[in-house]
Order: structure tokens, then sequence, then C-alpha cells
């Protein structure tokens, strides 16, 4: 179930649940910077009233991070017992 939790400064960690709801996935980059766009209900409540989570981080992180993701995908895992 798609879902995004930010905890802030403050400790606390408001959540944005979309439930079964239709997702939609907007990415926008610059040399700078990649934003990531969630919003669930866009098709059937008004922009103002949409459930939304938008993360703006910098394009260094991101590739990082996907760099990462990537070598972790292609790792191959030791096999263990369970998978005989």
């Amino acid at each position: 179930m798609p879902h995004a939790i930010i905890r802030g400064g403050n400790g606390r960690r408001p959540e944005v649940e979309f439930g079964d709801a239709s997702v939609r996935v907007e990415i926008y980059a610059s040399e700078e910077t990649v934003e990531i766009f969630i919003e669930a209900d866009f098709d059937a409540l008004p922009e103002e009233r949409g459930r939304f989570a938008l993360l703006n981080i910098s394009r260094h992180l991101f590739s990082e991070a996907t760099a990462a993701a990537a070598r972790r995908g292609t790792t191959p895992r030791p096999r263990s017992s369970r998978d005989e």
C-alpha cells in the first residue's frame, strides 16, 4: 500500500496514506535537484483536496542512492538452505 512518512526536526512523523487509491508519480530533474511528486485521488478529487507527498533532493544524493540500489539489485545473493 503506497504511503509516505516524514520525520521532522521536532520528532513528529506526519504520514500520508494513499490506501487503494490510484496513484500518480512524477519526477522532475534539473542540474541541481530532483523532485518526486506522488499524488493520490488525482482522478477523483480537485487538486487542492488530493493527498500528496513531495520530495525535493539534491541530484547528487539521488544519483548516489540510485547507483547503490542498482548495485544491490545486480549483486547475486548467496544461496541458503531455504532456497532449495
